[in-house]
């Protein structure tokens, strides 16, 4: 067996301990979620896996030819390869023998003629039929497809940071490794990625361990939920939901207990004010229990919870008007053309569409960050615009945490009359005093995402504009935004690939398309996918049968067709005909889970695709006649 087991792991950064004593298993094939709060070690222990950082002591048990992949938040490719060389890279002979005849066909691409280059790929193709490398190369082909990448031989060093994460991801999964660590995987990728992704891993063979924000991608992916707590790891068996319904019983058994403790340290305090007397061998194991329930109850704070409690200042209806807005940077070629919206007070649009099809552009365009090409927009008098923004610009590493939050306030008064101080703001920001002096440096990338969340909602806006709000944020404090931001009395606007947090929080999105289109849809995430999937369902009304005898029967259906009586044939298909369409139905509905169980095998996916068009064109073709015959039915 293939297995990985990590002993007795101990890890302190600075004066906080991040593994404590902690031991896990991962079985071979095992998916495994690991969650914890921004801060809590989840990085670091892929780190300690890959052994990219040095555990303070224990040990590891796995195979000598074990291989581990990590696909880490910050990429280290090298800037001056092209994404073929990147992900080419590998030791494995396999993906040598694949690299050198795709170097080889692509030569030969440029000189067809040359001897040298035919006897090269001649070789090359040799090779590949003697190493059964043609899976191989089709795999790479389709993984390098699916994660945006057309041009293999463009340049590291001209990809954005999102596009150089995505190539890393794509070099891992070539190599296959016996554990696939992944730290945040769908950060910076559209939707369509995410759910190829999904079914890859899904259907990945061997071990997985991720970290993500993604709480769709984590319920469907993972069979193991380990959580990281204050240096504990407690593992949980079954996936990201069963690990909430373990986990709130668990609580709900944790607060009975502390409930118990706490009395009963209650009635030990009153015993050693007033009866703690005579310290006889007897009342001496009673301090010594006193002195231990004072120590479980001081390590169990009250609450560790996130509390989101802020003013905002009134919103009237009018927030913001776009009146046949352009945007972009160049006139000729803008990337949105023609909106128009009207934003209203308690509004939660969210923004989707594909990588660089200008989504943040027309976000930072809304907020008067940047001009409209054409148009114009009108901004409400009473509104007060805060700005999340994807890569704080303003977040300096060198400031001490306090000082950042003093910039904005050193004290926040709410209209009730109650104050907090900025240390006391922090607090309810789980950022403990000792941490307070801390340069924002020293922070984990989640942390200074929270820390940035913390001044931006202090500075009592009432629109909030929020870009890509749930990278690098926790689950945890994910949850108790999208609490806040669905009783928030203003107005949201949001871009964002977390299907989870437009399903919790939107209620309108902007579908921005190619060509500069743009569609306003009524509803979330997970309606809009729906009714997308239905209407490519749908048959035109308009569309003419092909199998009625009579053709002087058929007619448009906006008019009552001329034919009031079917024919003895027509008859025999009205009795069978919905049951061919619930076999047709059943019949896509069974390609479409060989699919998602093949999504690593190209050759195959082709064949169920052209399955899945044939069966779809004979679906609408019943559906058409099925709506003939039901009007000359009535």
């Amino acid at each position: 067996m293939r297995d990985y087991k990590a002993i007795q792991w101990n890890k302190t950064f600075g004066d906080k301990q991040l593994l404590n004593d902690v031991s896990f298993l991962i079985r071979e094939g095992d998916h495994v979620g690991l969650v914890g709060a921004n801060g809590s070690g989840k990085s670091t222990l892929l780190h300690l896996i890959v052994e990219k950082d040095d555990l303070d002591s224990g040990s590891t048990e796995h195979a000598s030819d074990f291989t581990i992949g990590l696909v880490s938040q910050e990429t280290e490719l090298d800037p001056n390869q092209t994404i073929f060389e990147a992900v080419y890279a590998g030791d494995s002979p396999k993906i040598k023998v694949v690299a050198e005849y795709e170097r080889a066909t692509d030569v030969l691409t440029k000189s067809p003629n040359d001897p040298k280059c035919q006897d090269a790929f001649a070789k090359a193709e040799q090779a590949m039929n003697a190493q059964d490398g043609w899976q191989l190369d089709t795999q790479i082909h389709t993984i390098l497809s699916q994660l945006g990448f057309d041009d293999q031989y463009a340049w590291v060093k001209n990809l954005s940071g999102g596009e150089q994460k995505r190539v890393g991801l794509a070099k891992v999964l070539v190599d296959e490794p016996d554990l696939l660590l992944l730290d945040e995987p769908t950060n910076h990728m559209d939707f369509e990625m995410v759910r190829w992704l999904e079914n890859y891993i899904k259907n990945y063979k061997k071990s997985v361990m991720v970290v993500t924000h993604d709480r769709y991608f984590l319920d469907r992916v993972v069979s193991h939920i380990y959580a990281l707590d204050r240096g504990e790891l407690t593992e949980y068996t079954g996936n990201y939901q069963t690990y909430l319904e373990k986990k709130a019983y668990a609580e709900q058994i944790a607060q009975a207990t502390q409930g118990k403790k706490k009395k009963l340290y209650k009635q030990e305090l009153d015993w050693m004010r007033h009866g703690a007397k005579a310290r006889t061998t007897k009342q001496q194991a009673r301090i010594q229990r006193f002195n231990t329930l004072k120590e479980s109850i001081k390590d169990k704070p009250q609450t560790d919870d996130l509390k989101l409690d802020f003013d905002e200042e009134r919103l009237g209806k009018k927030v913001v008007i776009l009146d046949d807005v352009s945007v972009g940077y160049d006139e000729r070629h803008p990337l949105i053309k023609d909106i128009n919206l009207l934003v209203q007070n308690q509004d939660r649009i969210g923004i989707i569409g594909n990588n660089g099809i200008g989504k943040t552009t027309l976000l930072n365009t809304i907020a008067g960050k940047i001009p409209p090409l054409e148009g114009d927009i009108a901004v409400g008098e009473t509104v007060k615009m805060g700005y999340f923004e994807q890569i704080p610009v303003d977040l300096p590493a060198d400031k001490r945490v306090i000082n950042y939050i003093q910039e904005e306030a050193d004290e926040y008064r709410y209209a009730d009359g109650r104050h907090l101080s900025a240390p006391q703001m922090l607090e309810t920001f789980l950022f403990p005093r000792e941490r307070h002096g801390q340069y924002i440096g020293k922070l984990s990338g989640g942390e200074q995402k929270r820390l940035y969340l913390l001044r931006v909602l202090m500075g009592g806006a009432n629109l909030l504009f929020m870009d890509e709000p749930t990278n690098d944020l926790d689950i945890d404090t994910l949850t108790v935004l999208e609490d806040y931001l669905t009783t928030f009395s203003g107005a949201v606007i949001t871009v964002s690939h977390d299907r989870y947090f437009l399903d919790k929080v939107v209620d309108k999105l902007l579908i921005v398309k190619d060509n500069g289109q743009w569609e306003l849809y009524y509803g979330n995430y997970s309606q809009w996918l729906e009714d997308t999937k239905a209407q490519k369902k749908a048959m035109p009304k308009s569309a003419k049968p092909k199998t009625v005898e009579n053709t002087s029967a058929t007619a448009k259906t906006s008019a009552k067709p001329a034919k009031k009586r079917m024919t003895y044939q027509e008859k025999v298909d009205w009795a069978v005909i919905e049951d061919e369409i619930d076999q047709l139905e059943m019949a896509i509905s069974d390609i479409q889970d060989q699919m998602v169980a093949n999504g690593d095998n190209y050759e195959k996916l082709a064949t169920l695709q052209q399955e899945q068009d044939a069966k779809e064109a004979e679906l609408m073709e019943k559906m058409e006649y099925w709506e003939y015959l039901s009007e000359l039915a009535e």
